[in-house]
């Protein structure tokens, strides 16, 4: 991947970077990779990333037929682990945690997914960022708003109202309670959701987006100020819709190496 410097700062060996996530990650992973490799050009950039609409955690998801294996099982951990060379770090970032809940997944299960997946990844000397879940059901969602929601995204799931939202105070709490040097917590992503308080605003994802590449690049000690342009998030969208049919769904186009 070709990328032209934004600023200039000196190379000090390869990153390999670990993307986990849903929906949204899924519907801006090309101008998140892209603004990153700019941001830290020169130096050696790699990506691996297990992502998609509806995937889980620890429950297998997915949307229509397309379906996704649990990310904790889906081998991307191995594959960073077989990727290590001298002078790599590999930062992490897990985010659009959640549909798991939807899946019927217990708050319990979900946590020690997580607690298995961030202690893996200490292991291994990676720099972790980790997105909360964005939504407030008692403050942002009412009952009514949750049932429309439920029938839309998720028309399979018996889960109730009052289950997602202390499931999500649960999980939440543990997020921001596993914080530390190595794992750092990133808040505040609610202002840039959408009406649907699922995904992000087409309107503000790039903000969003943008937001959290500089997280990730000043966790390498990078003042880099990211910023994923217009046309990064157009390929974005249709990269992914590209994906999701020809490649999840109808089985047409091969993954690539770096997807899980």
């Amino acid at each position: 991947m070709s990328a032209e410097p934004s600023h200039s700062h000196t190379a000090v060996g390869p990153v390999l970077f670990v993307f986990l996530g849903a929906s949204n990650l899924a519907r801006s992973y090309y101008g998140l990779k892209r603004c990153i490799a700019r941001c830290l050009f020169p130096r050696p950039v790699s990506f691996v990333h297990a992502l998609g609409p509806g995937r889980g955690y620890v429950r297998q998801g997915g949307i229509l037929n397309a379906t996704y294996s649990p990310i904790l099982n889906c081998g991307i951990l191995k594959e960073v682990g077989d990727r290590s060379v001298s002078n790599q770090q590999v930062v992490a970032l897990i985010t659009d945690i959640g549909n798991d809940i939807m899946y019927g997944a217990p708050a319990e299960e979900i946590i020690g997914g997580l607690r298995s997946l961030f202690g893996t990844l200490q292991e291994m000397g990676a720099i972790s960022l980790v997105t909360s879940i964005p939504v407030d059901l008692k403050n942002d969602v009412d009952e009514f708003y949750f049932r429309a929601l439920r029938r839309i995204f998720f028309p399979n799931s018996p889960v109730e109202y009052h289950q997602a939202s202390e499931a999500v105070r649960a999980i939440n709490k543990f997020i921001f309670e596993s914080s530390n040097d190595k794992l750092k917590v990133i808040g505040g992503l609610e202002q840039y959701c959408g009406i649907d308080k699922i995904h992000y605003s087409l309107l503000k994802g790039g903000s969003a987006w943008s937001y959290i590449a500089g997280k990730l690049t000043d966790s390498l000690g990078v003042d880099a100020s990211p910023e994923i342009n217009y046309s990064e998030l157009v390929i974005s969208l249709a990269s992914n819709l590209a994906r999701l049919f020809f490649s999840d769904m109808l089985g047409m186009m091969k993954k690539t190496k770096e997807t899980f």
